[in-house]
């Protein structure tokens, strides 16, 4: 299919449409019907909460079949929203943050989904994240360069700025607080974010995280691509993201230029400007990167934030460098200073009881360095010998399972498990 592109509807038009009771947003989108799915034919698409037949609605709720804007005429297509919120990990009392064990196996088995909800250090795009305030969202980028040479990932402001209540600064956690994050797991620091209304419009909802850059991969977690550049989202073309909570997904872009109200921390906001793609998210997975896989690479389209069971909706990445300044992708030999040969810095820490033995995996790590771990005792005169018990590789990377044991028998010992990367 040829690349449509979307138009921008008058906001008189807008405006009539969204009077409407029951109308959650408006967009240029594909025509949608329930034999053939999403079409080829352009629309003006008018969300609703809930559709119900025309018998059933007042005469002031009934929206019109077509629309000339500019003189062409447009089909109005009504789809479906359902109750459109921001998409970070909802607490729910039935389902408490996850709890430390305090019986062994004192051997972790690597999970066989490879946890996005552990600590990863370095770590990959579509993991946990969060501010100390939040839940949980999702790690959107690899490293990106701002246009002052900070090292940056992105992600949402409800996910690292608590919708614009938290200060630059700020730290944030790897995981997030809903999946055992504390201050033993900050990444980075808050940098730059937009603030959340609920009384003017609302073009960006992002957040830049100040890290080091040992602390990150330049694999976004499950997805072959390297990130490759930022691009517009195209219509009827299937994009994907990898997410915190639902992973990789993909499904189609339905809509562009869209205006929606949001449910927020602080009420209804109005989003305007906003990519619209088939449900590909739940709670969680507010801050993934959606976008287009190429033969390439992976072209980062729109930053995540917001949905329903209904829909996803993303902010283009074209908007949130218009707020946040060019966002260069870094590659993985970019994050190695080409006048050292290796770069160092602590994967995790640990606690071993007397004699205890621990095996953790750490990943995943891009499998054109070698890797070297060593565990160093903090606790005055301990004692830790370690070792790379095996390797698992993915398409993300490969995973190292390190094995710490603990020399003194009748003592435990802190320790710090250092990593070496060499070219």
């Amino acid at each position: 299919m040829a690349q449509i592109q979307a138009m921008e509807i008058p906001e008189s038009i807008r405006e009539e449409l969204e009077s409407t009771e029951n109308v959650t947003g408006t967009a240029f989108g594909l025509k949608q019907t329930r034999d053939e799915g999403i079409t080829d034919t352009e629309a003006i698409v008018v969300y609703v909460d809930e559709k119900r037949p025309e018998e059933e609605l007042a005469d002031e709720e009934i929206l019109p079949e077509e629309l000339e804007i500019d003189d062409e005429t447009y089909k109005v297509d009504v789809q479906e929203s359902g109750d459109v919120k921001m998409l970070e990990q909802a607490l729910r009392p039935a389902e408490p943050p996850m709890e430390i064990a305090e019986a062994e196996p004192e051997l972790e088995a690597i999970p066989s989904s490879l946890s996005r909800k552990e600590k990863w250090r370095p770590a990959p795009a579509g993991v946990s994240v969060g501010h100390p305030n939040v839940t949980a969202g999702t790690l959107g980028t690899p490293p990106l360069r701002t246009t002052d040479g900070r090292t940056v990932f992105l992600t949402n402001s409800h996910v690292a700025a608590d919708s614009g209540d938290a200060s630059q600064g700020d730290d944030v956690y790897q995981p997030g607080t809903y999946d055992g994050g504390g201050a033993n797991d900050i990444i980075g620091t808050l940098v730059d974010f937009s603030e959340i209304s609920t009384s003017e419009d609302n073009t960006t909802d992002s957040a830049l995280v100040e890290v080091r850059p040992d602390h990150l991969q330049s694999d976004i977690f499950e997805v072959e691509s390297d990130l490759r550049a930022f691009t517009d989202a195209e219509l009827g073309q299937r994009h994907t993201k990898s997410g915190r909570t639902t992973s990789v997904t993909a499904g189609k872009c339905t809509a562009r230029n869209a205006t929606f109200n949001v449910g927020s921390k602080h009420g209804t906001a109005k989003f305007v400007g906003l990519d619209v793609f088939e449900p590909i998210a739940s709670g969680g997975d507010s801050g993934s990167l959606i976008g287009l896989e190429r033969a390439d690479g992976f072209y980062g389209t729109s930053l995540l934030f917001a949905g329903s069971s209904s829909l996803t909706l993303g902010i283009p990445m074209d908007t949130v460098q218009q707020f946040h300044g060019q966002l260069e992708p870094m590659t993985g030999r970019e994050l190695v200073d080409p006048d050292d040969l290796r770069i160092t810095g602590t994967t995790f820490s640990m606690t071993l009881k007397g004699g205890q033995t621990i095996a953790r995996w750490s990943g995943p790590w891009n499998d054109r360095y070698n890797v070297d771990f060593d565990a160093i005792p903090t606790t005055t005169d301990g004692w830790v010998s370690s070792s790379v018990e095996s390797v698992y590789k993915t398409n993300s990377g490969i995973y190292y399972r390190i094995r710490m044991e603990n020399k003194r028998s009748n003592s435990p010992v802190d320790c710090d498990v250092k990593y070496v990367v060499r070219r």
